[in-house]
């Protein structure tokens, strides 16, 4: 009979002599163990992942219900406006105002059609130009004596408000020289004004221009050769250009 020892010394030599079987005993026991813990998170992942998604479409419900409500509110705010009379009768003395408005436009619309339809030719001797009347004077005269004739034809001493004014006129000024409606401020010499009064929005002054040379350049001509501005002492004498209305 054998003894402990001897019992422990063949199972020893059993394992030695089949090493095979312990590896794949020990790798397979390994093996399944990791299987287990893959199974496990995977499980657990796709239950977490459930749960997102539950409490998403959770969130959303809440959101279409919160929604839904506040439509509800409004709508039934409207209904209530809707037939309230006080309101109707708000939008009824709105609607009475802006047909008023309308006949009044209307109104005008049809004046203005009128007088386009009877204005538009000028005085004789006047010339058309963008749909106002000018005067092209060729007897010489002062400054001041241009804006003097020009009152007694209706009209004021040209004044040009823009570069598209400027440019139309230009042509028939050719190469020629005209007084302009344009001053110097009697109080302030660096600020020019136009003879109706406005002060200068545009202007259209030649190189070095206005200099006031000799400190006695205090009007202003339109040059039509170089197709600027000069200023010029007020009393020199030349020609001028009225700027008028249509003769209805």
């Amino acid at each position: 009979m054998k003894n402990a020892y001897e019992q422990s010394l063949d199972e020893y030599d059993t394992d030695f002599e089949n090493p095979s079987y312990s590896f794949k005993e020990s790798f397979f026991s390994t093996a399944g163990g990791r299987k287990k813990n893959v199974r496990g998170w995977l499980i657990a992942a796709l239950v977490v992942l459930f749960v997102l998604i539950f409490l998403t479409l959770a969130i959303l419900a809440g959101l279409l219900f919160g929604y839904y409500y506040t439509m509800t509110d409004e709508l039934i705010v409207l209904k209530y406006n809707a037939s309230n009379p006080s309101l109707k009768n708000d939008v009824s003395d709105l609607w009475k105002s802006v047909s008023n408005i309308m006949g009044d436009l209307s109104k005008i619309k049809q004046r203005v059609d009128t007088t386009e339809g009877s204005c538009k030719t000028c005085a004789h001797g006047w010339k058309m130009i963008r749909s106002n009347c000018y005067y092209f004077q060729s007897n010489v005269a002062s400054w001041q004596r241009g804006v003097d004739e020009c009152a007694t034809r209706n009209a004021v001493l040209l004044v040009i408000k823009d570069k598209f004014e400027m440019n139309a006129l230009l042509p028939i000024i050719g190469v020629k020289r005209y007084w302009i409606g344009l001053k110097r401020d009697t109080e302030d010499t660096e600020t020019w004004v136009w003879a109706d009064g406005t002060p200068l929005s545009f202007s259209a002054w030649d190189v070095g221009e206005p200099n006031n040379d000799k400190d006695n350049e205090h009007c202003a001509e339109i040059l039509g050769g170089v197709q600027t501005w000069n200023d010029r002492s007020c009393e020199d004498k030349q020609g001028y250009i009225c700027k008028g209305v249509w003769s209805c």
